[in-house]
């Protein structure tokens, strides 16, 4: 099976690749630009990057202000008895007390939790633009897929009505024929109730173009109702380029964002363990209030300039707990790395061997037409000539509109494995960059 792929892989590297189509291009950036979902991520990454700002500023020195007011009723009092004195000093505290004051405060030490937790927006920023890109990805394959089942469904009105056409031609000959005698009444009923079908099967396939057609429409943000503009006919995928059949999805936004669950949770890791590391401060505190220095009644300035160690000695093992909670947190994120790796080696290798089949029906389903085209029209001969009868023509024309749907249906489903081979080697994000 696997030579078989190689060599399969061998021949379509000799193959020349052209565009899917000028119009699908157009549609795919109308889709990103319209996605609700795209929109949602875009500010997901802004919001993160604010994250990123907000904690490098925790490394700079912060400023407070703070003002007070309070009023005590019975303030303190103190009567001391001195010897020298023939009554006792009385100093009594007063009842009104405001005033403001600054802090400014600098982080000498935190045990490394501010820079971690930098480096942890960092990556949760990273996390974000991944999740972006794969939703980039989502909405150019989602745009593919109903591109192409629209177009399909376009080309097979066009084939329901030839079809339609060719029945109401051989009911107004077998007419003729009756008229003159030559053919049984029978069969000029027989045309005619295939015909009525064939009317039934054109109104069917016309408003399964026009729901189609909508879906399109909603998915690139105009109006429903618009008639938005499609190729007529599915292109055959001629194709397949050197570097898009070596691509093994290595540059998958979810194999980035898988590392980078992995180093958010290493940076959890470390911003536990900062918490149960000594922390150091210096600080500065000025403060202008009442009452003053040596009791003033008035307003006074006044400062203070200290340093501020804390030592976390004893948590009850807290420290210890959460440090292994976070290593199978760790150990969670490569499994699922592992995992992700080999989603996307499956994938890319389904996406592949579909083309290949896909490639292989479009070709089975050409001959068919071919041959059913060819039996049709010695059918109509030899019913001319009176050496059938007219089931067998029915029959010959249903057998050529059933190829012309696979045909069709063959070409739609080629293009739109060419699309999940694209996303799978992430195409469509390296094509916008």
């Amino acid at each position: 099976m696997k030579k078989f792929i190689l060599f399969n892989l061998i021949l379509l590297c000799s193959l020349y690749v052209q565009g899917q189509s000028q119009l699908l291009e157009q549609y795919r950036a109308m889709a990103l630009d319209y996605s609700h979902d795209l929109h949602a991520a875009e500010k997901n990454i802004a919001a993160s990057m604010e994250v990123e700002r907000s904690a490098r500023a925790d490394l700079k020195p912060k400023l407070s202000a703070d003002a007070n007011f309070q009023y005590t009723g019975n303030p303190m009092e103190l009567n001391i008895d001195l010897p020298s004195m023939s009554a006792p000093l009385t100093f009594q505290g007063r009842d009104l007390k405001y005033g403001a004051s600054l802090t400014l405060l600098q982080p000498v030490y935190t045990g490394g939790q501010l820079l971690e937790s930098i480096r942890l927006a960092r990556h949760r920023q990273s996390l974000a633009n991944g999740q972006a890109d794969v939703l980039r990805s989502s909405v150019c394959y989602q745009t593919d897929i109903q591109y192409w089942n629209t177009v399909a469904r376009k080309e097979i009105v066009g084939v329901t009505a030839d079809f339609r056409e060719s029945v109401a031609s051989l009911a107004q000959t077998i007419r003729e024929r009756v008229d003159a005698g030559l053919a049984d009444p029978q069969d000029l009923l027989m045309a005619e109730v295939r015909l009525n079908d064939a009317d039934y099967q054109l109104l069917q396939a016309q408003n399964s173009f026009e729901t189609g057609r909508m879906a399109l429409n909603s998915l690139i943000g105009v109006a429903l109702e618009a008639p938005t503009e499609t190729d007529t006919t599915i292109p055959q995928v001629k194709w397949a380029s050197d570097s898009l059949l070596a691509a093994d999805g290595s540059f998958r936004p979810e194999l980035r964002m898988a590392h980078d669950q992995i180093r958010i949770a290493e940076s959890s890791l470390k911003l536990n363990d900062a918490r149960f590391k000594p922390k150091f401060y210096v600080g500065l505190d000025g403060s202008y209030s009442s009452p003053g220095y040596n009791f003033k009644s008035d307003l006074d300035p006044n400062y203070a300039v200290y340093a501020k160690l804390s030592v976390p000695l004893f948590e009850w093992g807290k420290r210890r707990n959460e440090k292994r909670a976070s290593k199978l947190r760790i150990g969670m994120a490569n499994d699922n790395l592992n995992r992700v790796q080999d989603d996307i080696r499956l994938e890319v290798q389904t996406a592949r061997v579909s083309l290949i089949q896909a490639l292989e029906r479009v070709r089975l389903s050409e001959s068919s037409l071919e041959k059913a085209k060819e039996n049709e029209q010695k059918a109509l001969e030899r019913y001319t000539e009176g050496r059938i009868s007219i089931v067998e023509v029915i029959d010959a024309q249903t057998y050529r509109q059933t190829s012309q749907v696979n045909y069709v249906q063959a070409r739609a489903a080629a293009q739109i494995q060419y699309s999940a081979l694209l996303k799978a080697t992430n195409r469509y994000n390296m094509a916008s960059r």
